[in-house]
Formats: structure tokens, C-alpha cells, sequence
């Protein structure tokens, strides 16, 4: 059974596209990431196909192939704009602590509730809170935003 034939795709690629530059263009006034505002209407179009739709698709094997070239994209990009100098180094370092610390501290504090609230044992919680404290660039780049340069310069790394 096929969903969507060529031009549907392309209108549906089209508008995905336009809703994301609109959700830039709220994201800039509300410092509320644009990648979040995506994640929550994706899911809403989700269950509107479920359920009003009757529609069942399995999204899983187109996402995971965007996904990986997401990720990918994401390091390239990074890749580009890294500029690594001796004199920046006591900022590198202060920027990897910052870091560590903020995943550690997302992982104990998620762990914590799958530990709580879902019983797992310690372990099993770590595990799994683990690519939930990892905190995305996506996230944390249109956080920072409305920061002065001096303390965004931290996140520049």
C-alpha cells in the first residue's frame, strides 16, 4: 500500500521544511529550541494518524537513516568551525568540566527517578538514563543565545 505518492512527498517535505523556519522564527522570541518545538509536533502528527487516521505507519526505518546522517551532519559541521589555539587552553578545559559535570549530574539526577519510580536497580537506571543526559548541541546552542559573548564563548568550543 502506498501512502504517499512523489508530489505528496514533496509537499510534505516542503512544509516540514516551512514549519521548521517558522519554529525558528518563534524560537528567537522565545528562547524555546526549535528542535523541541519539531520533537513535540512530530509526535502530535503521530498520534493524530493513530488515532484519528487509523492510520498505523511504522516511522522506525526512514528515521533511523535520518538520523544517522543527522548525526553525522551535526559532527561535520562542528568539525568545521573548531579552532583549537595553546592560549584558549585553560577555556577548553574549563569548557570539558562544565561538561562532564552537567552529564554527570543529568545522569544521577535520571537515573535517580528511573531508580525510584520504575524500581530498576542501579545499574539498569545508569544505563538507561545515559543517551538522556547526553546534552545536544540542538538543545543548548539556541539556550544560549540571549548570553553575553564572554559566557557564550564557553559553549563556542
Amino acid at each position: 500500500m502506498e501512502i504517499l505518492g512523489s508530489y505528496e512527498l514533496i509537499i510534505v517535505l516542503s512544509g516540514i521544511l516551512i514549519l521548521s523556519y517558522l519554529f525558528n522564527i518563534i524560537s528567537e522570541k522565545t528562547n524555546i529550541p526549535s528542535v523541541l518545538m519539531l520533537i513535540v509536533t512530530g509526535i502530535v502528527i503521530q498520534q493524530v494518524l493513530n488515532h484519528i487516521a487509523g492510520l498505523d505507519i511504522n516511522f522506525f526505518p526512514m528515521l533511523e537513516i535520518l538520523g544517522i546522517v543527522g548525526l553525522i551532519m551535526i559532527v561535520l559541521e562542528a568539525a568545521l568551525d573548531l579552532e583549537l589555539h595553546w592560549n584558549k587552553s585553560q577555556l577548553i578545559i574549563k569548557s570539558f568540566l562544565v561538561g562532564l559535570f552537567g552529564l554527570l549530574g543529568c545522569l544521577v539526577l535520571t537515573a535517580s527517578i528511573f531508580h525510584g519510580l520504575l524500581e530498576m536497580d542501579w545499574l539498569t537506571a545508569l544505563i538507561y538514563a545515559t543517551p538522556m543526559s547526553i546534552m545536544s548541541s540542538a538543545i543548548i546552542i539556541p539556550s544560549v543565545q540571549g548570553l553575553s559573548e564572554e559566557k557564550k564563548r564557553i559553549h563556542d568550543l
